[in-house]
């Protein structure tokens, strides 16, 4: 159980980026529930890729969390998205806030990619949109002696940003 010293509340305040940048860093931490009250109730989750709808916070944590174990996860950028307000939210008291982020997710020597696009309304994310890839071998037709200008990248090994929940705790928040 957590006590109120080691659990950060979100409110109007609290930055976007930080928002997600602790979302992460929760799933990182497999602390499911303080992952979920950053959701709101009724938010959403797509996964285009699969062409999956997950409703409720609920429902977005369970599926993370019965994935088969043995990942980690690298987040490699955070973006506040720039001209994204909703107009008819100019009315109420909470603006919605649009953060990108990009992250590499490493299993079992594989490596995935989500460009997720998350909707932060009153300090809780209210939509998730992410867009996931893997890593694999290009087919036999693009090989760098057949396509001038073609060359095999280097796997990528970047660490990315601290998602240790201790580092976020100790730094001043992101604007």
């Amino acid at each position: 159980m957590s006590t109120s010293s080691d659990q950060h509340r979100m409110d109007n305040k609290t930055s976007s980026l930080e928002l997600v940048r602790r979302f992460w860093a929760l799933y990182q931490a497999r602390r499911w529930n303080e992952a979920m009250a950053l959701l709101s109730p009724e938010a959403s989750c797509l996964w285009w890729a699969t062409a999956e709808r997950f409703e409720g916070a609920a429902a977005i944590v369970h599926v993370n969390a019965v994935y088969p174990e043995g990942w980690t996860i690298h987040l490699l950028e955070l973006n506040r998205l720039i001209g994204t307000d909703d107009p008819a939210s100019s009315a109420s008291l909470a603006p919605v806030q649009r953060v990108h982020s990009l992250v590499r997710v490493d299993q079992d020597g594989r490596s995935f990619y989500a460009n997720s696009f998350f909707t932060v309304k009153a300090g809780k994310i209210h939509a998730i949109e992410e867009y996931w890839a893997d890593t694999q071998a290009p087919p036999a037709w693009r090989r760098p002696e057949a396509l001038p200008g073609l060359t095999a990248m280097k796997p990528d090994h970047r660490e990315g940003l601290s998602l240790h929940l201790l580092d976020l705790a100790e730094r001043p928040s992101i604007q």
